[in-house]
């Protein structure tokens, strides 16, 4: 099969030794999934939350830096080029061997992948005896495919033979575009019915542009410069870590409004539920809107490459290859237990 050089890659670990510290002036904000800025900037910090050890789900000989993973309310979903770990909370875990390549991605019900010419469906609960679902013709694979797990659509982020990006979307079993960029496209993610994206239209300039699932014009941040985002995420707003800037940042859907959530802060990877989670050098950490920044981690011993959230739990990816052998470990922290720890 081949897979165009794509490789399922979450944003680069900086090698900056930041020690976390507290957001402190913020821009001017809008209320969000995580309040405004100021508030959060005004919470002084408390005793630590006693942190809880992390709990060991599934080690695999496979890379960690081509592995995807995924959260709701009902499980967590790992994905690597050849099969999908479905793993629900005191079971051992649900593995599926599927030819899922390097751009496959997870719907409300589904697992979405391209292979042998076409793009395909699983369900996610369990294997169809009739087997995988073809839903559309594609000759060659997408750059990525992406989609919002709560929802049952999903995107592609294509790129032509003339370095030409394209967002589009599948409509009576056909591709239908719905973006075309004038430069790159480096990231991109799905909140509820619209595509959020980072862009690169020319020159040295970025910004983050939205689409709708229904079609219509694009529309942009301001253009900002400097080393792009390579990784959005969001429910309420659109997060990501501005590396040149040394912050986490929330913009608004419509992308008019901008607050910093931390500054002088490594946050890379991170993921999104109620609030966000920051893997640092120095372990994760929570950024929460009714209460000052926590560590719910300690410091890792191998480096963390993928992190998702639900509502019970958070899971992350390590990497635990060593002398040219991959191996990856999927862990588990139970987020409700930190919330109700004393201090």
């Amino acid at each position: 099969m081949a897979i165009g050089g794509c490789k399922r890659v979450e944003e680069p670990a900086s090698d900056e030794r930041l020690r976390p510290s507290l957001p402190s002036t913020a821009s001017a904000g809008s209320s969000g999934s995580l309040g405004n800025a100021a508030s959060i900037a005004s919470v002084a910090p408390t005793a630590p939350t006693p942190l809880v050890a992390p709990t060991q789900l599934l080690t695999l000989p496979s890379s960690a830096y081509q592995a995807a993973l995924y959260a709701d309310d009902e499980a967590v979903e790992l994905l690597t080029s050849s099969a999908a770990y479905r793993l629900l909370p005191g079971k051992e875990p649900l593995a599926r061997v599927i030819d899922l390549g390097f751009t496959a991605t997870v719907t409300r019900k589904n697992y979405v992948y391209w292979s042998r010419g076409a793009l395909w469906s699983e369900p996610r609960r369990a294997p169809n005896p009739a087997g995988a679902t073809k839903l559309a013709l594609l000759a060659e694979p997408p750059q990525r495919i992406v989609a919002d797990i709560g929802a049952d659509e999903f995107a592609l982020l294509s790129k032509s033979d003339g370095n030409r990006y394209a967002i589009a979307k599948l409509e009576n079993q056909r591709v239908k575009t719905l973006y075309t960029s004038p430069g790159s496209i480096d990231a991109l993610t799905m909140i509820g019915r619209a595509l959020y994206f980072v862009e690169r239209p020319g020159g040295s300039n970025w910004r983050i542009a939205s689409v709708k699932l229904s079609g219509g014009n694009a529309t942009f941040s301001a253009d900002k410069t400097g080393r792009w985002p390579a990784l959005l995420r969001g429910a309420k707003d659109v997060v990501y870590y501005d590396g040149a800037r040394r912050g986490v940042f929330a913009l608004s859907l419509d992308l008019q409004r901008e607050r910093v959530l931390a500054e002088d802060f490594i946050c890379s990877p991170l993921a999104v539920a109620a609030n966000v989670y920051c893997s640092t050098m120095e372990g994760i950490f929570e950024l929460s809107a009714t209460g000052p920044m926590r560590q719910i981690v300690p410091a890792p011993r191998q480096l963390i490459t993928n992190l998702a959230a639900n509502a019970a739990r958070l899971a992350f990816i390590s990497d635990a290859g060593a002398q040219g052998k991959d191996q990856l470990v999927v862990y588990s922290v139970p987020l409700q237990a930190l919330a109700e720890a004393p201090p």
